[in-house]
């Protein structure tokens, strides 16, 4: 137990003050020289006093800390001593947001301390989650698969500031934001249900278009900002002026269909922030999640039901080429369900829910197809938790941070070590994961 933190419970209390709160300890033994000693527990429990607040469609989180060594009275008896303390202001920057889909909430993480801060009550059954860095305001953006909303979460103050409805569709599951300039965003929603995705202002928070795309569409990324091709060394002169030409018209929005295996690239217009036209680009069985490579012109789309990952050429789609924009690395595993690049290192991290680990991959180049085919590009894999959800990878790239939905925990991988360093309990079926980049 030292220097880590459980999850004591969740509960449903009326609204209004209260002074004090009770433990009731039912069992406590010390272990001393290989022998178990049973210890005598104080019947009424232990009663601390305490002042908190319970308000309507609001979480509220109560931290004990509990001091071991002095718990122990004249060698047999069990006193705990208990200090109790509520949620203090945490830099934004520092801060992990993690849906909880079974809790209907959100945990706050410091990723400095490894410890919960917060849980913010938002919507039914949260799934998706991403933050919008807008220059007035920072915002975290929560898809509500239960409740067909979005929860707007201010990380200053961790509280919904709204919640917005989606009307144009069903079954809301990924969210992504796209950076217009310093002050505009938008926001981007998959509904599962309808096929199809809204297109939300990140200022006035109205549901400004609908764009259909493929049949069940799940996970979404946008287009990072062109300051990200600084980066990019893996491209050549030409590459990154293609990119650079192509942004001061459009950007482009990336869709995980799962029904329909395939990936939907919706362009949008820069100069009237509507979409321009969709296109549909086959890939392998059951898509379910995606990354982002932009200094290395690629999208890559994890395959649940295959041992292939495909992978997306954003330099040939934006050249005008639709027939060969999709290849593939295989011999990875089957059950992929999250990705990440590090292009600074030439790697790429692949999360399996089955045997349940991350797997280190050294993307082949270009040209060696029969490479491709034959050799695992493997390198390494690291175990986590039960059933792992989604994949993180922290801005500075020196952790990963994987969602364990069947253990309702966060694994922390040092990324050097390549081991798991930290686990940290949230939410009750935790799915989705976020952070603020530098």
């Amino acid at each position: 137990m030292a220097g880590r933190q459980i999850l004591l419970g969740e509960r449903d209390l009326p609204e209004g003050t209260y002074k004090k709160i009770r433990f009731v300890i039912k069992e406590a033994s010390i272990k001393r020289k290989d022998r178990i000693a049973r210890l005598a527990l104080p019947p009424e429990g232990i009663e601390l006093d305490v002042k908190f607040t319970m308000n309507r469609n609001v979480n509220t989180s109560l931290f004990v800390g509990w001091n071991a060594d002095a718990s122990i009275v004249e060698g047999y008896l069990f006193r705990p001593v208990f200090t109790v303390k509520g949620p203090t202001a945490e830099l934004s920057s520092l801060l992990v947001y993690v849906t909880n889909e079974e809790s209907n909430n959100v945990s706050v993480i410091n990723r400095q301390t490894g410890e919960v801060v917060a849980t913010v009550l938002v919507g039914k059954r949260p799934r998706g989650v991403a933050v919008g860095v807008r220059r007035d305001a920072l915002r975290v953006y929560v898809a509500n698969s239960g409740s067909h909303s979005l929860s707007v979460i201010n990380p200053t103050t961790n509280k919904v500031d709204t919640e917005v409805p989606i009307r144009f569709g069903w079954g809301a599951e990924g969210v992504a934001v796209a950076r217009i300039n310093p002050d505009k965003e938008l926001v981007f929603v998959t509904n599962y249900s309808s096929n199809n995705i809204s297109v939300i202002d990140g200022t006035t928070y109205q549901e400004l278009e609908k764009v259909n795309v493929g049949s069940g569409p799940v996970a979404i990324a946008a287009d990072p900002p062109v300051d990200a091709l600084l980066n990019a060394r893996s491209l050549s002169t030409d590459d990154v002026n293609t990119l650079r030409s192509y942004r001061e018209k459009f950007f482009n929005v990336y869709v995980v269909n799962k029904n329909s295996k395939d990936i939907s690239v919706v362009r949008m217009d820069l100069s009237t922030l509507k979409s321009v036209d969709v296109s549909n680009l086959g890939v392998e069985w059951s898509p379910i999640s995606l990354g982002v490579d932009y200094p290395r012109g690629k999208v890559y789309i994890t395959n649940y039901d295959t041992d292939k990952l495909s992978v997306m050429d954003i330099l040939k789609f934006v050249r005008g080429s639709r027939s060969n924009v999709i290849s593939t690395i295989n011999n990875i595993g089957i059950s992929g369900i999250g990705v990440v690049a590090d292009p600074s290192f030439d790697r790429v991290y692949l999360l399996r829910e089955i045997p349940g680990d991350v797997v280190v991959i050294r993307p082949f180049p270009e040209g060696s197809d029969t490479i491709r085919a034959v050799l695992t590009p493997i390198i390494a894999a690291i175990a986590v938790e039960k059933a792992p959800r989604a994949l993180l990878m922290d801005p500075e790239s020196r952790k990963l941070y994987v969602v364990n939905r069947g253990s309702n925990d966060v694994s922390v991988i040092d990324k050097t070590t390549r081991n798991v360093e930290q686990i940290i309990p949230v939410g009750r079926k935790p799915y989705g994961i976020t952070m603020f980049p530098r």
